[in-house]
């Protein structure tokens, strides 16, 4: 019994760090201007969204694309940032979906007249959240584009 135990115990704490040493290359990655992949559920009434099952969301600091397989070439949409808008980022509720897996946060957005809720898993959130922040017209970096 106890050897079950220790066993489990060193799995969790091996999976704890390897899942550390992942959000951190892909935060390196991210920075660099790489592109990089997570899971992440698109919940609405767009064409882009699948209320049905969890997608493959890939995100450079420019765009936005999602995939039902981890292979990022296979089925690959477009997600429309420049009409997204960030509303609030809100921890899991109980009313969401049963997509939005637990620990994950949500990301209301506001397409036109329509409510799009994004979720993914915190480390996540923050690449997804720099994509759609820097897409604001009055946004960071509008001083460089010119629109004010």
């Amino acid at each position: 019994m106890l050897g079950l135990l220790l066993e489990l115990g060193v799995g969790a704490l091996l999976t704890w760090g390897d899942e550390r040493r992942k959000a951190k290359r892909q935060a390196r990655d991210f920075a660099a201007g790489a592109e990089v992949r997570f899971v992440a559920c698109l919940l609405g009434d767009r064409p882009y969204c699948r209320s049905a099952s969890l997608v493959f969301l890939w995100a450079s600091r420019s765009t936005l694309h999602f995939t039902p397989t981890e292979f990022g070439e296979l089925h690959r949409s477009p997600i429309p940032v420049d009409r997204l808008e960030v509303l609030r980022v809100r921890p899991r509720a109980r009313t969401d979906s049963r997509l939005v897996q637990w620990g994950w946060e949500v990301a209301e957005c506001r397409d036109g007249d329509s409510v799009v809720l994004i979720g993914c898993a915190p480390a996540s959130m923050r690449h997804l959240t720099a994509v759609l922040k820097d897409q604001d017209p009055k946004g960071p970096h509008a001083e460089q584009t010119g629109v004010a």
